[in-house]
């Protein structure tokens, strides 16, 4: 064992149960506290030269990890609630009003994506979620930007007929693009 992994394994052995209490009693849902603590002992790896040698000054310095991982996790889960907030305005806007509440329809809208072909999730959710442009997208699932353009157009259309409840096309088969992807 190298001395970067004796110092890593100290760490994650002295410091790492009070650092994921401290995630635990920071992320709603505390579930998220372990996905989170794991993205601090990726960093604590990579930065283990770096690490006091004193006790509480290495303790203080894996909670610091902590406490940035923690604030870029919350940024990423404001990001993707805005992101299906956007979507449901827009499906919303294009869809006549059936007087469902705003719960009830992002529960509906998560459904509806979740029953979607991968191909027509995948666009949907980088465009709403990641918030890149249909050129961008292209670029991520290897297609044209113009047919691109027209998948994610097909996809919120079979999105907002899955949310009117007549989808004339079988949600599991749309999303499967004949088209091969351009390298």
């Amino acid at each position: 064992m190298t001395p970067a992994e004796r110092r890593f394994e100290e760490l994650a052995t002295t410091c790492g149960p009070r650092v994921l209490a401290y995630l635990a009693r920071r992320t709603t849902p505390r579930e998220d506290a372990a996905d989170v603590y794991q993205e601090v002992l990726t960093t604590t790896w990579r930065k283990v030269h770096h690490a006091p040698e004193v006790q509480g000054e290495a303790l203080a310095w894996m909670l610091a990890i902590a406490r940035r991982t923690l604030a870029n996790h919350r940024r990423s889960t404001g990001r993707r609630l805005a992101a299906t907030d956007r979507l449901r305005h827009e499906l919303a806007a294009s869809l006549p009003s059936e007087g469902a509440g705003g719960d009830d329809r992002v529960d509906e809208v998560r459904s509806a994506l979740a029953d979607l072909g991968e191909d027509d999730r995948e666009v949907l959710l980088l465009t709403y979620w990641e918030g890149l442009t249909s050129e961008q997208v292209a670029a991520v699932v290897g297609a044209g930007a113009a047919a691109t353009r027209k998948r994610i157009q097909r996809a919120r259309e079979r999105l907002a007929g899955a949310l009117r409840g007549h989808d004339a096309v079988p949600l599991a088969a749309a999303g499967r693009s004949s088209a091969a992807p351009r390298g």
